[in-house]
């Protein structure tokens, strides 16, 4: 294994070096960065989890919150405690998350939906408009989320529901955030290895400090480097390799610099390499083993990179900038028939291969009232912001089955917004908080069947869109609040990218959809702060909502986007963290959602007379028991559970994906820097499925049948880490 072996070395060199810039005695205490959790979340520590249940703030929401006091439906998970848990992606959390669920398809989970809101694929015929933001740190992946690995991170957070506030457009359905550990003035890192079934292998090394030994607080580093590889779960039983493994690598330095009394700016560089392979369907559905004789393969590179500046050297005003870029190269391709058999009358022999080059920048310039800063008349707090981005991929298919073996399509979006936000007290008990959006979309496509020449479909699309959000908050005392919310979010409209599209039948553009997301929840703590939790009630009202359908057999699909009338969901969202002693904690959460969605004709296919969303299983909800003390043993165990649902919105498609229920555990032990932790996911080796297509693929008849992709066996390993 190349990668880790270099990791290692790096650490070395990096600890080292950190070691070297170590703060003198009697140097100035450490100054958090503003939106650190708490002192403890940067500071090296061994494995000391307090007897209090720490203060969360929530960094994805306009205004960054206590997770105990916002008006709104969020889940937040400690970094510590998922890689404890053995998450080493965001895919292996997607199942315990209220509401959230994803799509499989792919090497790893990157397609998010959120109460029953959001894309299943980016197959070629379909655009990159999305309806759940994934971000890590202040990098967008949105659709592209394979890089999203969780070593190295302090939270992860998801808030649900419209979030045009802070989003716009693509955040209808809700918004991930990875949020990974920033510099520290201090010394401080870890290396960790790890072990399991499925060939699973890792190594790792984060180390961060001061640059400046004389002056720790003006230039800090962190250096985080990851390795993973493992077979993927699936065994080609007609070329005997693991053609479904994985092999991925990434790299992120962060900067904080702090040049006088009123800048702060911190710069992030991410790159990531996966190289995985793509070969998880099987014509008899066994799940385990494939027999395609030209396998797929599911590569993403990437290079991204973040710079954010904070002046507050105005008595009343602080200034934000944000300026963000990633680049992405990847690769998807699958073989077509899932088979080396061509021997039946009519049979065919197909191979798919997508290439993307997606490049995308946004700039974010925002002005904030200083916290001590006097009202201004009715206004106790305020924000007001522009923002501007671009979004261009260029894609690349070919088929050799497809009735168009090559199409060429080149993608355009641009957005401008103005937003704002504002708070009043009402008493000192009552606030009302508003926030506004306005943003222009344009978008446009060209796609062609030979490079150079002329485009032979080329739509175009512009709107100008309203959202934003009213609340209303109350505390009832000091620790619990009440809250009750009204907010307008929607999902631009957009262009068709698919050749195949049929003129007169298929829409080369579709329309925006608006939502009106209604909330009512508490949050607080009880019983001397042992117990923290929090209760949301919602229902979404969507107009003109966006459903995405194909019609084809064997490798010839066509894909399309059409406005059906109206849809809605309605549920409770719910999660809970109880104290029962001293290092004993008892979790859970609970999702529950109804859905339903209008009668409508897909283009080409039949009319749906109504029924249930896809994505939206009618219940899910987790429990666990966690012990850690400060040291010596520890562990926890875990029950997630989910109803099954619906696969897919198209009407000709009423498979639904099956119920399932998880274990996962860990037990381990920390004796000073060291901490070693054995650990399973899917304990009881449920089977469910991540994906489920229904269509037909088999000669001599083509007839419609059900093909699934299992989501992952049990899986354990044994990690170790050193933390320095």
């Amino acid at each position: 294994m190349r990668l880790p072996t270099q990791i290692l070395l790096l650490g070395v060199i990096l600890s080292n070096s950190a070691r070297a810039n170590e703060p003198t005695p009697g140097a100035a205490p450490a100054t958090p960065a503003p939106d650190a959790t708490a002192a403890a979340a940067a500071a090296p520590a061994l494995n000391v989890e307090p007897v209090q249940l720490e203060p969360v703030r929530v960094t994805a929401d306009l205004w960054q919150t206590p997770l105990d006091e916002i008006a709104a439906s969020v889940s937040v998970y400690e970094g510590a405690a998922l890689a404890e848990a053995g998450v080493r992606h965001f895919g292996d959390l997607a199942n315990q998350i209220p509401n959230l669920t994803y799509t499989g398809g792919s090497s790893r989970p990157r397609y998010f939906q959120i109460r029953g809101i959001g894309e299943n694929s980016q197959f070629e015929g379909e655009s990159p408009d999305a309806t759940v933001r994934f971000l890590i740190d202040d990098l967008d992946f949105t659709g592209i989320g394979t890089v999203g690995g969780t070593f190295d991170t302090r939270q992860v957070e998801v808030l649900r529901g419209p979030q045009a506030g802070a989003f716009g457009a693509n955040a209808a359905g809700g918004v991930v955030r990875i949020v990974t550990n920033d510099p520290t003035p201090y010394a401080t890192g870890s290396v960790e290895g790890t072990v399991g079934t499925d060939g699973l292998r890792e190594a790792a090394v984060a180390v961060g400090g001061p640059v400046l030994a004389g002056a720790p607080e003006k230039l800090m580093f962190r250096v985080a480097v990851h390795g993973h590889e493992s077979d993927g779960f699936r065994r080609n039983a007609f070329l005997d390799a693991d053609t479904n493994a994985r092999d991925e690598r990434s790299a992120r330095l962060k900067l904080t610099w702090n040049p006088g009394a009123f800048w702060r700016w911190d710069a992030t560089v991410f790159l990531a390499d996966a190289d995985n392979g793509y070969d998880e369907f099987a014509l008899d559905n066994n799940g385990r083993f494939t027999f395609s004789d030209e396998p797929g393969r599911d590569r993403q590179e990437s290079l991204a990179g973040s710079l954010r500046g904070m002046y507050s050297g105005w008595q009343d005003v602080r200034f934000t900038t944000v300026s963000s870029a990633t680049g992405t190269d990847s690769l998807y391709s699958y073989d077509e028939d899932w088979t080396f058999d061509y021997t039946p009358v009519g049979a065919y022999r197909g191979f798919s291969r997508l290439e993307r080059d997606r490049a995308t920048w946004s700039q974010e310039l925002r002005f904030d009232s200083a916290p001590e800063a006097a009202p201004l008349g009715l206004i106790d707090r305020w924000t007001l912001g522009l923002f501007v981005s671009e979004l261009a991929e260029d894609s690349d298919y070919r088929s050799t089955s497809s009735s168009t073996p090559l199409v060429l399509t080149d993608y355009d979006a641009r957005t401008l917004a103005l937003f704002g936000q504002a708070g009043h007290d009402l008493t000192d008990r009552d606030r009302v908080i508003l926030g506004l959006r306005t943003e222009r979309v344009d978008q446009a496509s060209e796609v062609a069947l030979v490079r150079g020449a002329a485009p032979v479909l080329s739509p175009e699309f512009d709107d100008t869109l309203f959202g934003g959000k009213l609340t209303y908050e109350h505390d009832l005392t000091a620790r619990h609040t009440l809250f009750a919310s009204a907010a307008r979010g929607y999902k631009a409209g957009g262009v068709s990218v698919d050749r195949k599209i049929v003129p007169g039948v298929d829409p080369e553009t579709f329309e925006t959809e608006t939502l009106w997301n209604y909330e009512a929840g508490l949050r607080g703590r009880w019983f001397d702060d042992r117990l923290l939790g929090g209760l949301t009630a919602f229902y979404l009202d969507r107009s003109d909502a966006q459903v995405r359908g194909s019609v084809g057999t064997g490798g010839d699909f066509r894909y399309f986007t059409v406005n059906a009338d109206d849809a809605s969901t309605y549920g409770l969202e719910t999660y809970a963290s109880y104290r029962l002693a001293d290092h004993w904690t008892l979790r859970g959460d609970l999702a529950l959602l109804s859905s339903e969605i209008d009668a409508y004709t897909p283009a080409g296919g039949a009319a749906s007379p109504g029924r249930e969303l896809a994505n939206a299983p009618a219940y899910g909800y987790s429990l666990g028991l966690h012990y850690r003390p400060a040291q010596g043993w520890f562990g926890h165990a875990e029950w997630v559970a989910r109803d099954s649902y619906l696969e897919s919105d198209d009407p000709a498609n009423t498979q639904e994906r099956s119920a399932c229920g998880l274990v996962n555990t860990s037990v381990g032990y920390a004796w000073r820097a060291w901490t070693l932790t054995l650990w399973a996911r899917n304990l009881l080796d449920e089977e469910y499925e991540k994906r489920v297509f229904f269509f037909g693929n088999q000669a001599p008849a083509y007839a419609a049948t059900r093909y699934e992709s299992r989501a992952d066996p049990r899986q354990v390993g044994v990690s170790a880490k050193y933390e320095f």
